[in-house]
């Protein structure tokens, strides 16, 4: 996972964070959905943040689908299981 600093996921490990390195402003944070056939993560709607706290506001918003499940943990980036997708 090149580029990948840190991941955050939910309790049921479908939904989460990651902070991926980035050239204007060091890191990036891009809320994430588990692609539950591949393995993959995908980054939703493409959207990325400044900061952790914004990528997780992301899930608290009435507009969206996407509700996590209890709170998120930092988890091993190696050990995650998690793929990028292509």
């Amino acid at each position: 996972m090149h580029g990948i600093l840190a991941i955050w996921l939910d309790e049921e490990g479908r939904l989460g964070v990651i902070e991926r390195k980035d050239e204007r402003f060091g890191s990036s944070f891009h809320p994430i959905q588990k692609d539950e056939k591949t393995k993959e993560m995908v980054i939703i709607n493409n959207l990325w943040y400044t900061t952790y706290t914004g990528a997780r506001h992301y899930f608290r918003l009435n507009t969206n689908e996407y509700r996590v499940a209890g709170r998120m943990q930092k988890v091993d980036v190696r050990k995650s299981g998690l793929r990028e997708s292509s």
